[in-house]
């Protein structure tokens, strides 16, 4: 009989010769509150550490943000245990200045 819901085998993700596992062992989510540096052309900016209960140094961190970011990129890390921080860098012509607004953060331990 099939398993329902999503576990590796109800989907069939599994390594060659291993036994399935499931997608995800651990997600954890935070919502905070971001408020981006103003970015000048070409320039990058850092936040101060976030805390996420929970978050290990290599663990994959997804961001979820509350409005269009306008070109600006960002990739949030584990900076170290249980704190994310988020790296902001504007490649446009112009300088941006994102509001500040409730972002989501997923922590996703394989």
């Amino acid at each position: 009989m099939p398993k329902k819901g999503l576990h590796s085998q109800a989907i069939g993700i599994k390594k060659t010769g291993k036994t399935p596992v499931d997608l995800l062992t651990d997600l954890i989510v935070a919502t905070v509150t971001v408020d981006p540096a103003s970015l000048a052309t070409v320039t990058g900016a850092l936040t101060s550490g976030i805390t996420v209960t929970g978050a290990a140094l290599g663990d994959r961190v997804e961001l979820f943000p509350p409005y269009s970011t306008q070109g600006v990129m960002a990739f949030g890390f584990v900076s170290a245990a249980n704190t994310v921080q988020i790296s902001f860098f504007n490649p446009l012509g112009t300088t941006i200045d994102l509001a500040s607004g409730s972002w989501t953060i997923h922590v996703i331990r394989k």
